[in-house]
C-alpha cells in the first residue's frame, strides 16, 4: 500500500485523536481522493511519526484515530548540519529540497563576501523543507536558521566537528571525518568562492579541508555529493 505522509502539530492530537488542518485535509480529499477508511501517516516534524486512519471527513475537516507512534521514524542515529553561503534563486531551493530529503538535521545559510545573493525568504525556504521532508517520509524536519555571516557561523560551533568541501581541499572525506560517527557540520561555499580572508579564519578555526573529486562543482551539486558522501561514511561507522 502507498504511503502518504501530511504534516501535522502535537496540538492537532489529542489523546489517540487526530483532526488535519485545512490544507492538509484539502490535499486528502482533493488531491488524493481520500475516503474514510483510509491509513495515513502523520508527521509533526519534531521526530515522531504516526500511523492513523481516517474516521470522518466534514465538511472538508478530515479526523480520525492514531493507531501507532514511531519516534524517529525515517531519521538516521547520526546529524549532518548544513552551512553554505546563499546561492541564487532555484539552486538554493534545489539545495533546501535535497538535503532535507537526504537527512540533514539543519540548514545554515552563511552571508560570505562573494555572494551575489544577500537575502532568503525564510517562508518559502520552510515551505520548501517541509513538502520534501513529507515526500522523504522524515519525522524530524530540518531548522532553517536566518543567514549569519562566517565568523558568527564558526564561534557558535567552536567545539563542533567541521568539514569544508573545497576543490583545494588535501585529504578526502573519508579522512577528514575520521572517527567522527555522531556529529558534524558541513560547509559549503558560494558560486564565487570562498575569499582567501575567509579561508584563513577557517584554518584558524580548525576546521578540516576535503576534497569532493578532481572536478569542480557548483554549489548545488557539492552539498548533495558532500552530504551523500557523509550519509554513507558515518552509516557504516556505527
Amino acid at each position: 500500500m502507498e504511503e502518504h505522509f501530511f504534516h501535522i502539530y502535537p496540538d492537532q492530537i489529542e489523546q489517540d485523536q487526530f483532526t488535519l488542518s485545512e490544507k492538509e485535509s484539502r490535499h486528502f480529499c482533493k488531491s488524493l481522493r481520500g475516503n474514510v477508511g483510509d491509513n495515513l501517516w502523520l508527521l509533526d516534524g519534531i521526530g515522531t511519526a504516526f500511523e492513523g486512519v481516517v474516521l470522518e471527513i466534514n465538511g472538508g475537516s478530515v479526523s480520525g484515530r492514531i493507531q501507532n507512534s514511531i519516534p524517529n521514524y525515517g531519521e538516521s542515529k547520526f546529524s549532518i548540519h548544513l552551512a553554505i553561503g546563499l546561492i541564487k534563486g532555484s539552486r538554493m531551493d534545489m539545495v533546501l529540497e535535497k538535503v532535507t530529503e537526504m537527512g540533514v538535521h539543519s540548514i545554515q545559510p552563511l552571508f560570505l563576501d562573494r555572494c551575489v545573493k544577500n537575502k532568503l525568504n525564510m517562508d518559502r525556504a520552510n515551505r520548501i523543507v517541509i513538502s520534501a521532508a513529507k515526500q522523504a517520509g522524515r519525522s524530524l524536519f530540518p531548522k532553517i536558521f536566518e543567514p549569519i555571516n562566517l565568523s558568527e557561523w564558526l564561534k557558535k560551533h567552536s567545539n563542533e566537528h567541521k568539514i569544508l568541501c573545497h576543490m583545494f581541499g588535501n585529504q578526502s572525506m573519508a579522512d577528514a571525518l575520521g572517527s567522527e560517527n555522531k556529529t558534524v557540520c558541513l560547509i559549503i561555499g558560494p558560486e564565487g568562492d570562498f575569499s582567501e580572508r575567509e579561508m584563513d579564519k577557517m584554518k584558524e578555526a580548525n576546521v578540516e579541508f576535503a576534497l569532493l573529486g578532481p572536478r569542480r562543482l557548483r554549489s548545488e551539486s557539492a552539498a548533495m555529493v558532500a552530504v551523500s558522501n557523509l550519509n554513507q561514511l558515518m552509516e557504516v561507522q556505527r
